[in-house]
């Protein structure tokens, strides 16, 4: 990789880092959503699927988890991930994989080893129902045998259509009412001091999630609606959330084996 190219993801990585306190909606909706389905994590061994520049693997490292992995396809994430972690001197595992292809022959790295695994707008980046199947059986093949949990965060495929209707809380989406299943969903994401990041997410139905998290071998699929911490209607009250609670842009699940 050469020194340009590193300096780009650092960047990118540096921007995910910062979302998670400049852009309320992750702080007070998917981090307080999150871990509230991950629930009491001590001595528990934990994957993020897709963990970007790391700050979830870290967070759970502070809140008592007894290990902690983390897999992306992205060296450069990668790098940061480690940096990180090294500066402040956890112990965390991180792993290059594609995660939505995992390997017919096994991974013994990963497979068996935890848990809990968890995803965070990872699943709707599956472009076709291949890929995203193979995202479920990474996960699924990463618990324990006797069993374990999944939990993740995806795109809603009920999102609104409205122009605007999400600016407020720093993403917009420039897409029309769904006519298939996955289709692309253009949207950009507005973080104060950076540039804007062009996404371009993925609209699977609820049911081809469950269709796909119940072939990879989870018995149960339970649907979240998200929440806002008590921090969250303090500091900004409960009319700022009342668009966003009633449409909101991601969906979360626990999922059982």
């Amino acid at each position: 990789m050469d020194e340009d190219r590193g300096t780009d993801f650092d960047d990118l990585a540096e921007a995910y880092e910062r979302m998670a306190t400049a852009l309320p909606l992750r702080e007070h909706v998917e981090a307080h959503t999150l871990f509230a389905l991950l629930g009491d994590v001590s001595g528990r061994a934990v994957l993020d699927l897709g963990c970007g520049s790391g700050l979830y693997t870290r967070t759970l490292r502070e809140l008592g988890a007894a290990s902690v992995a983390g897999v992306d396809s992205s060296e450069g994430m990668l790098g940061f991930a480690r940096r990180r972690a090294a500066a402040e001197g956890m112990d965390i595992s991180y792993f290059a994989r594609e995660a939505d292809a995992p390997p017919a022959e096994g991974d013994p790295e990963l497979d068996g080893r935890f848990d809990l695994v968890y995803s965070v707008y990872v699943l709707c980046y599956a472009p076709t129902r291949q890929a995203l199947s193979g995202f479920c059986r990474t996960a699924r093949r990463a618990l324990r045998p006797e069993g374990g949990r999944f939990v993740f965060a995806t795109l809603n495929p009920d999102i609104s259509v409205e122009p605007g209707y999400y600016t407020r809380y720093g993403v917009d989406f420039t897409t029309g009412p769904a006519t298939r299943d996955g289709e692309e969903a253009p949207a950009v994401m507005k973080v104060p001091g950076f540039a804007e990041f062009p996404l371009l997410p993925y609209r699977w139905t609820l049911r081809t999630y469950e269709d796909v998290l119940h072939e990879a071998g989870f018995s149960a699929v339970d649907w979240v609606h998200p929440t806002v911490s008590a921090e969250g209607v303090a500091a900004f009250g409960e009319d700022h959330w009342a668009d966003y609670l009633k449409i909101p842009h991601a969906v979360y699940a626990e999922c059982t084996v």
